[in-house]
């Protein structure tokens, strides 16, 4: 396999794995379009969208990690800190 095959088998592996994530269902269709606008990524192996926001200190800089979940019927939203625990979970 030669180096554009291997970007290629790349790219067709990523896509598959975020049109596992997309449903059938309107409600989930919407909710991942949206995720998709505000800049969340699927993370196939988690099988979760996320998107890290980085912020500011006086001296450096934290970040927190933003998680969509499909569970059952229903999304969860889970917030983690800089040191990876949950600060917000809905």
């Amino acid at each position: 396999m030669n180096i554009y095959e291997a970007i290629i088998n790349f790219f067709r592996i990523n896509k598959d794995s975020t049109l596992e994530e997309e449903s059938d269902n309107l409600e989930d269709r919407m909710q991942i379009d949206t995720l998709k606008e505000k800049g969340f990524h699927y993370n196939p192996e988690l099988e979760q969208w996320e998107r890290v926001w980085t912020v500011a200190t006086l001296d450096s800089a934290e970040r927190s990690k933003e998680v969509y979940k499909k569970e059952g019927d229903k999304w969860k939203v889970i917030m983690y800190g800089n040191t990876g625990e949950v600060f917000f979970e809905h």
